[in-house]
């Protein structure tokens, strides 16, 4: 079955050259639960660059997307660094199981769930519990705080993603966001941290068994 590509106006050079250096910081937090030697799953990955960051101290990673767009860069960036342990995969995050075919010790989403419609962001999630041991997803958090990094977060999901996308944004604050999600899934949140900023939130749940 053919992949349905998903791109918006901003996917690919303009996300990896002046958004991704932005969240050098964040990534970073992520890195910090995963040991080294493990198989990570990055789903929704973007441009790669938390694939690639984590190159060095795992074993495999592979990164899926259904941005084209955003993987051509990331193939891109990836022959800049040789890293040789980082496939990338064109496929939906909703049916991991079509796109991947063993199990991974992690399986990592960063800043897509608020971009989903619910039905989306649920299935997502429950799509990794089959495919990973265990979960890290990593987006805004909510509320957002009454902070000027609060608020910028705020007006560059409504300038950036446009009307529809800051639906959807609003509609993950309003559901509690990502341990409202994974409530919803009948799943319990084991950490929780925030960045420096507090915007950044990153929460660790149970996949499968193995």
């Amino acid at each position: 079955m053919d992949q349905v590509d998903r791109s918006q106006w901003f996917y690919g050079i303009l996300y990896g050259v002046f958004y991704d250096p932005l969240e050098g910081g964040h990534r970073s937090m992520i890195s910090a639960l995963i040991p080294e030697g493990c198989t990570v799953l990055d789903v929704c990955c973007g441009t790669g660059r938390l694939a690639l960051d984590l190159a060095p101290k795992c074993e495999k990673i592979t990164g899926v997307d259904m941005s084209a767009r955003m993987l051509r860069f990331g193939e891109f960036l990836k022959k800049g660094s040789k890293a040789s342990n980082v496939e990338f995969v064109h496929g939906d995050a909703t049916r991991l199981e079509d796109a991947v075919d063993h199990t991974y010790d992690y399986a990592v989403i960063s800043l897509a769930l608020h971009e989903m419609p619910a039905q989306d962001r649920l299935a997502t999630i429950r799509s990794m519990t089959r495919v990973a041991k265990q979960l890290i997803i990593s987006d805004h958090s909510v509320p957002q705080p009454k902070t000027i990094p609060g608020y910028l977060t705020t007006l560059a999901e409504l300038c950036f993603g446009g009307r529809s996308n800051f639906t959807l944004y609003n509609e993950f604050n309003a559901s509690g966001g990502i341990v409202g999600a994974l409530e919803q899934c009948g799943l319990t949140p084991e950490n929780r941290m925030l960045d420096d900023k507090k915007i950044r939130e990153v929460v660790t749940a149970s996949g499968c068994s193995g």
